[in-house]
C-alpha cells in the first residue's frame, strides 16, 4: 500500500491514527510510584514504584525511589538526582535488604551498583519510621491485629 492510498483510506488523518497509537503505547511501560515520605530530609522525597512488586519466595521485591530537590553528588563522586533502589522485603519477619541501586540524573540512569549476591543472607529489621511504615503497608498490606 503506498502513502497516497493510505492517506485516502484514512481521510488524511494518518498523522492523528499514528499519534494515538504512540499514547495508546505508552502506559504499557508507565509505573505506577505511590509517595510515602522522606528519607533524611523533608525535601527528599520516596517513592514505592506498586507495578514493581515480584513474589519470591517468602520476599516481595518492590523498587524504592529517593528524589532530591536538587542534584547532589554522592560518595561515589556521581551526581544524581534520584536513586532506585530494587529491595527484597520479608513481610512475616518485618525484615528488608537493598539488592541492586540505580542513581539517575535528568531521568538517565549515571550509575549502578552490583547485584548483592545470595542477598537473602543480609537482611535486616525494618526501621520504625514513619517512611518504613508505610513502604511496608504498600507492599505487605496492613499489619495483623494485635491479640488481645
Amino acid at each position: 500500500m503506498t502513502r497516497t492510498s493510505l492517506m485516502r483510506n484514512f481521510g488524511g488523518a494518518l498523522p492523528l491514527v499514528i499519534v494515538l497509537a504512540l499514547v495508546r503505547a505508552g502506559p504499557v511501560f508507565a509505573s505506577h510510584w505511590i509517595e510515602v515520605g522522606s528519607n533524611g530530609s523533608p525535601d527528599n522525597k520516596v517513592k514505592v514504584n506498586t507495578d514493581s512488586l515480584r513474589r519470591v519466595g517468602q520476599f516481595t521485591f518492590v523498587d524504592i525511589m529517593t528524589v532530591y530537590p536538587a542534584p547532589l553528588v554522592n560518595s561515589h563522586d556521581i551526581e544524581l538526582d534520584r536513586y532506585v533502589q530494587r529491595t527484597a522485603i520479608d513481610c512475616l519477619k518485618r525484615t528488608f535488604v537493598a539488592v541492586k541501586t540505580t542513581g539517575y540524573l535528568r531521568g538517565k540512569p549515571v550509575g549502578t551498583s552490583r547485584e548483592l549476591k545470595d542477598w537473602r543472607l543480609f537482611t535486616v529489621p525494618m526501621p520504625n519510621d514513619p517512611a518504613s511504615n508505610r513502604i511496608y503497608q504498600v507492599v505487605c498490606g496492613p499489619p495483623p491485629p494485635k491479640a488481645g
